[in-house]
């Protein structure tokens, strides 16, 4: 059996934005914050227009705001702060519910959309990690996926290749997501669940029976987030570390 969860909205209270405002601010100077943030604010328009249209093309669109980040630079800004504000985000209830999974002898799968090397910091709780890895040119990031990313649709393909690769009984498995445009993905396996759904989620599980839960109580704020993300490597708060995702003796 395995349990394959959505990253963004689900594991984590964040999103594909959020996690890119971490990088950008975590990078640069406090000065040069607001025109960052205008940057973005006067390209929300195009973004939820690409989103519209599906979640694949937002997430392509989006992601190009990458292009020309040095890989480097970046995977050192996850080592030293921006995975912080990621731990800072994650929703207890799922990783609760992630170690239930392990401890079952259940596989577990993280599916995302953004990228790989974002969500590293949640390794140790995972058998298999799907994501986005970008292609690079002299060190510096395209902007551009090196494969499609595995979102909207082509979830429910690829869930069923994993099963087919891994001899899985899909109605066996289990899937956790927050997203409307997740449907595919919820509908390929025997247990799925329907996490803080979004409204149009939520109608469909109510008239697909599945079960519907609400995690977050205890997760950090995105102001906490933020300041972990930019704090200097050694004035970052101490109190929720990587070991606290460490999965300990559940495998």
């Amino acid at each position: 059996m395995a349990a394959v969860f959505d990253l963004d909205g689900t594991i984590l209270s964040s999103n594909l934005v959020e996690s890119y405002v971490w990088t950008r601010l975590a990078a640069l100077p406090h000065r040069a914050w607001p025109k960052e943030l205008l940057d973005l604010i006067r390209d929300a328009p195009r973004y939820a227009l690409a989103e519209r249209r599906e979640r694949a093309a937002f997430v392509h669109t989006f992601l190009r705001r990458y292009a020309g980040t040095d890989e480097q630079a970046l995977r050192r800004l996850v080592r030293e702060g921006v995975g912080d504000a990621l731990l800072h985000r994650v929703r207890p209830e799922a990783v609760r519910r992630l170690r239930a999974h392990r401890a079952a002898g259940h596989r577990t799968v993280l599916v995302t959309g953004g990228l790989g090397l974002l969500a590293q910091p949640l390794s140790p709780l995972f058998d298999d990690m799907v994501a986005c890895h970008m292609g690079t040119k002299g060190g510096a990031m395209t902007g551009r996926p090196s494969s499609p990313p595995v979102v909207g649709e082509a979830r429910r393909e690829w869930m069923g290749e994993y099963a087919a690769d891994h001899g899985l009984d899909l109605k066996r498995c289990y899937t956790y997501a927050d997203s409307y445009s997740d449907r595919a993905l919820l509908e390929t396996v025997g247990s799925p669940c329907a996490v803080n759904p979004d409204s149009r989620l939520l109608r469909h599980a109510a008239r697909s029976r599945w079960p519907v839960v609400h995690w977050g109580t205890h997760t950090g704020s995105r102001w906490e987030a933020l300041v972990a993300a930019a704090a200097p490597a050694g004035g970052r708060r101490a109190g929720f570390a990587a070991t606290d995702i460490t999965d300990k003796g559940t495998r």
